[in-house]
């Protein structure tokens, strides 16, 4: 028996990836969420540990499979969480790297982890790429810009999405730098009706056809899924995985993403905003 931890697993391309695992026989899935039978806020600290704490006792001596970081905010909102921190960073980075510390020692020896990140992380695909620069008590504390009506600005809401997909890749190098896990980076590219537009204005983001758009999000959820259960191995010496209109590619993150020394230090920054040692 296989058993996997997925965050994010009830809605989008993360539901048909929980859909295709929970499938199989043998695996048991585990799912944690704000609608989910296992509680989990990403936007809580203490909702993450008394998730990860109620997992470690029920699983006991089982190990971890598959550890499936897939949840997010898709486009930031005006509040910020219960612990003073930028919604964005918090919900998309901050609680999953909690969560990944706090069950690190109950993965197997060869896991699986994913963390779902997006090529709006490059400043080759994204118009309003992060900074040259990751700082994560600046991201956890900053003021995300508002317009005279109070909106949020479309440039200061959209960084504040990409960096925290760049936390997400830097967080992978630096957890397969320490680990015997298979690490993965997921960029699903973007899947029309999912909500990342939600917030911005009109005709910003593509549109596509009903059809397209879920025969693009059932393709992502797949790739999920076989990433999570091995059926897909990245190349050696490569940890990005980018879906490039239905093609699963391995091609190199923005050069921020390969720096080991900026992603050890947003691990340990990341580890004292948190808490943790």
């Amino acid at each position: 028996m296989s058993t996997i931890i997925m965050t994010g697993g009830t809605f989008g391309l993360g539901e048909a990836a929980a859909q295709r695992l929970s499938a199989i026989p043998g695996n048991r899935l585990i799912l944690g969420g704000r609608q989910s039978r296992w509680p989990l806020e990403l936007a809580s600290l203490n909702s993450v540990r008394r998730f990860a704490g109620h997992l470690l006792d029920t699983l006991g001596e089982t190990k971890i499979d598959a550890l499936v970081l897939n949840a997010g905010l898709s486009f930031p909102t005006q509040a910020r969480t219960i612990d003073g921190y930028e919604t964005t960073f918090a919900v998309n980075h901050l609680g999953h790297y909690v969560l990944l510390r706090l069950l690190a020692p109950a993965l197997a020896r060869h896991a699986t982890v994913v963390l779902t990140t997006s090529n709006t992380h490059d400043p080759m695909f994204s118009p309003v790429a992060p900074f040259p620069y990751v700082d994560a008590s600046q991201l956890a504390h900053q003021a995300l810009e508002k317009t005279l009506s109070g909106a949020l600005a479309f440039e200061s809401g959209f960084r504040a999405y990409a960096t925290s997909k760049l936390c997400n890749l830097l967080t992978a190098r630096a957890f397969a730098a320490v680990s015997e896990a298979r690490v993965i980076a997921y960029n699903p590219g973007y899947i029309p009706g999912t909500g990342l537009g939600r917030n911005l204005p009109a005709g910003t983001l593509p549109t596509s056809s009903p059809q397209l758009a879920e025969a693009a999000r059932l393709r992502a959820g797949q790739v999920l899924a076989d990433l999570a259960l091995g059926r897909i191995v990245p190349p050696a010496g490569h940890l990005y995985a980018s879906l490039e209109r239905g093609e699963l590619t391995w091609p190199e993150p923005s050069e921020l993403a390969r720096r080991e020394d900026v992603a050890q230090q947003l691990w340990r920054d990341s580890a004292q905003l948190a808490g943790l040692a």
